[in-house]
């Protein structure tokens, strides 16, 4: 899949689901934006979706 560009957005998360995010994040040596987004294409994938962008 060829990588396409990263835009900022803004979303409303707890403070603390976002912390533990963070420190996952740092664990697996990723940037925050990349664990996110890994985190939630696994989930998608878990739940049996499929791409539609």
């Amino acid at each position: 899949m060829a990588e396409e560009p990263r835009q900022a957005r803004s979303i409303k998360i707890r403070p603390s689901v976002l912390r533990k995010a963070h420190h996952r994040a740092i664990e697996s040596q990723k940037r925050l934006g990349e664990w996110i987004e890994d985190a939630i294409e696994e989930k998608m994938a878990r739940e049996g979706k499929k791409e539609t962008g």
